[in-house]
């Protein structure tokens, strides 16, 4: 077992500068021609569609409609052909360095593509199957945002408050895919190194796995926790070097040029650790063979590609000439890197945490949510924004509640719009909380914004709303109600539906609008928005940088956990909504008590 990783190793040492280079370049092509053709088919699926993006529950019309099915095939082709060349030059090296010959990436590349008509007819299908098992291990900017999943906080909440028999499912789910991950490994050797179908190459490796299982799974464990600690080490190392030496303000410079180079040293490992695992398959691959029976011989055909291998010899050929410029160019790079995040440091190191926190309907551990007693209890702990739900009665008026009816806060089965102002203003919503709170009723959105006129806190309106027909006369009451008490500056109003905010921002382009999401699709520039409020599990540096460069705030929402917490406050965002206003204050370090005394 440690053979195979010894060997591995010094495989690794004779191929690391082509798999370096062949990354290098193919993150390159791939991010130039790729991913904006396949931007430019997933735009077209969407005009076909009849929209510019796809907003929650409408990303399912793509699998729902011809026009969706057919462009998320064509998308699932192209992106199984990337990667299928991606692997197929991988292994090529790999398995040439294990019989210690020399394959140039000209030569690897030209015969990956030369195999692509194994994926031609139903192989396209079987091989969407088998990346679809490596996909989640994998990071790769010609994947689609929509794919961009926040892993942290997914798993988290999978967990966080399930009974013990979804997380019996949710663990017999994930044993499932490992389980196929590992009988489907080898298909890529089998159709690259022995000319397979791909179907077949499927039922070889589902063969040679057979009695292996734990022993493939054993090694790629152990590898992989060998490179995370000895990263973990060098990291470790590189951040308590300068503490070693005491040397003053020189130990500062040092220590801040070395979180420069440390995050040179992490973008070669990520491009690196991919060709390591593949070059440790390669290595099994032949061992189940030879317990097969069978030799381990060369049988891989290679199809030379001259003109492209003379360019890559004059390339490597320079770049070795030239080795200590290419040295110079590194350092200079790193040297340019610590210098921009030394002096942007040194003019944020003494500025406070910018993030807002927002009460999720109010203060709901304190009183009964979306009650005037839960929003004074938020306001008390100093929150810089109240967040509500709004619903319309049958008569047009405008109460604070989150579900269709009453039933969960007050036992009252019927629908809130269908109840007039006066019906459904007398719910009690306090007894079921507690007896401290028996007659509070349900507040009207203007009492709601009564209360926090003369406040230093935002509101945040969420609008609740089944019937889209109703959603102008929603809008109307909402401006009505927000210019009334001259609280444009203060409020922001949010929906999962579009079609309400549009409404007032005719209405009014003065108050702050933002849509609602837990997943989308296409190019959100075409929404008329302010601010977003995203479900945590979307939240990743893409949809972060995006948002601002579009000019629009990032709020996540519902945020409670300790470890999501600190978790969504690693990312730039603007806002939090959450259940525990006075956990997050905690985490982010602010002291209410302080910030009122300096404010008197």
């Amino acid at each position: 077992m440690f053979d195979i990783l010894n060997r591995g190793l010094s495989d690794f040492r004779h191929s690391y500068k082509r798999h370096l280079s062949f990354a290098l370049i193919y993150m390159l092509i791939t991010s130039v021609l790729f991913l904006p053709l396949i931007s430019f088919i997933f735009n077209r699926i969407l005009k076909a569609l009849g929209t510019g993006s796809l907003l929650n529950a409408e990303v399912y019309r793509l699998g729902l409609t011809t026009a969706g099915m057919t462009g998320v095939l064509l998308i699932s082709f192209l992106t199984v052909i990337i990667l299928f060349v991606e692997f197929g030059v991988m292994i090529m090296i790999a398995q040439q360095t294990y019989f210690k010959k020399h394959i140039t990436v000209s030569d690897a590349f030209v015969t990956a593509v030369k195999k692509l008509p194994a994926l031609f007819g139903f192989g396209i299908i079987q091989m969407i199957f088998v990346f679809l098992l490596i996909i989640p291990f994998l990071d790769s900017p010609v994947f689609p945002a929509l794919l961009d999943i926040n892993w942290p906080i997914l798993v988290t909440g999978l967990f966080y408050g399930t009974s013990n028999f979804v997380m019996f499912l949710y663990f017999l789910t994930f044993l499932t895919v490992v389980f196929f991950f590992i009988r489907l490994i080898f298909t890529l050797y089998f159709i690259f190194i022995e000319k397979k179908t791909v179907w077949k190459a499927m039922k070889n490796s589902w063969e040679m796995t057979k009695s292996n299982k734990l022993k493939i799974l054993f090694n790629l464990l152990l590898l992989n926790l060998l490179a995370f600690l000895a990263g973990f080490l060098v990291m470790t190392f590189l951040a308590y070097l300068p503490g070693i030496f005491d040397l003053g303000v020189l130990s500062t410079i040092i220590e801040n040029y070395l979180v420069a180079f440390s995050s040179f040293m992490a973008v070669l490992f990520s491009l690196l650790i991919i060709p390591v695992n593949i070059i440790i398959l390669t290595r099994l691959f032949y061992n189940f063979k030879k317990n097969q029976g069978q030799p381990a011989r060369d049988d891989l055909s290679i199809h030379p590609a001259k003109k492209l291998n003379l360019f890559e010899n004059r390339l490597a050929g320079f770049f070795t000439k030239k080795k200590y410029t290419l040295a110079a160019v590194i350092m200079v790079y790193v040297t340019s890197v610590f210098f921009i995040n030394y002096t942007v440091a040194d003019n944020i190191v003494y500025l406070k945490w910018n993030v807002e926190v927002a009460a999720h309907r109010g203060d709901l551990h304190a009183a009964p949510e979306n009650s005037l007693s839960s929003m004074q209890a938020a306001l008390d702990q100093g929150v810089d924004a109240v967040e509500i739900d709004v619903k319309l009665t049958a008569d047009g008026e405008l109460v604070l509640n989150h579900d269709e009816t009453f039933e969960r806060v007050a036992g009252v089965p019927d629908r809130v719009e269908e109840m007039t102002f006066e019906e459904a203003t007398q719910v009690d919503i306090g007894t079921l909380y507690s007896d401290e709170f028996a007659g509070e009723t349900v507040p009207s959105l203007r009492e709601a914004l009564e209360l926090m006129k003369d406040s230093n806190a935002n509101i945040i309106i969420d609008i609740k709303i089944n019937d889209l027909d109703r959603s102008g006369e929603m809008a109307e009451g909402i401006v009505e109600l927000v210019e009334e008490f001259e609280m444009t500056d203060t409020a922001y109003v949010q929906a999962f539906e579009n079609r309400p905010l549009r409404e007032i921002r005719q209405l009014n382009p003065d108050i702050t609008i933002g849509q609602i999401l837990y997943l989308a699709a296409g190019d959100l520039d075409n929404l008329d928005v302010d601010f977003y409020a995203i479900r945590q599990t979307m939240l990743t540096e893409r949809f972060v940088e995006v948002a601002h460069r579009q000019d629009r705030e990032v709020w996540v929402w519902t945020v409670n956990t300790p470890r999501n917490i600190r978790e969504v406050l690693k990312y730039d965002i603007d806002g939090i909504i959450t259940d525990y206003p006075s956990r997050v204050q905690r985490i982010i370090g602010i002291d209410f008590d302080q910030e009122q005394e300096n404010d008197n």
